[in-house]
């Protein structure tokens, strides 16, 4: 499994504005959440295997690609939101960032389409990460198009 990540969907800082596909997200570098238990993590894991085997159940073949998860913490235990299984969400970027720098993304990637991850070394850094979206003032409503972006007046834009 993967460390757990946690996006954040609203438009604007603090939490407020319209919803959206991911403005951003984090992980931590103990590849836990701040409020996140083990409990709570292996029920995640568990929902995430169930599925794999209910679509090896239902199509008659194993599951090739990536998949994760996005869970909600409730007074009735974690809860499943959705599935995605593509690397444009932010937290999928972030777990990209952290993978150790000795396993060949590609070997993985590979691994993954053949059916052979299982026997392939996937190791992630013990680092904390952070990956925020920049996106165009009107954002997702009424998005401005067709002009410059300017970092020139950013102190860090490496950041």
């Amino acid at each position: 499994h993967m460390p757990p990540v946690q996006d954040h969907k609203r438009a604007y800082d603090g939490d407020l504005g319209p919803n959206t596909g991911g403005m951003g997200a984090y992980s931590c570098a103990d590849h836990l959440l701040p409020f996140l238990s083990a409990e709570a993590l292996k029920q995640a894991h568990e929902m995430n295997e169930a599925c794999v085997a209910a679509l090896r159940a239902e199509l008659g073949e194993a599951y090739r690609g990536i998949l994760y998860g996005g869970y909600m913490l409730t007074t009735r235990g974690t809860m499943l939101i959705e599935f995605n299984a593509r690397f444009g969400d932010p937290e999928c970027l972030n777990l990209l960032s952290l993978l150790d720098p000795a396993c060949d993304f590609l070997q993985v990637c590979e691994a993954t389409a053949t059916g052979k991850l299982a026997s392939t070394k996937v190791t992630f850094q013990r680092l904390a990460s952070c990956c925020k979206y920049a996106v165009p003032q009107g954002y997702p409503d009424a998005p401005l198009k067709n002009f410059t972006v300017d970092l020139s007046a950013m102190q860090r834009p490496e950041l």
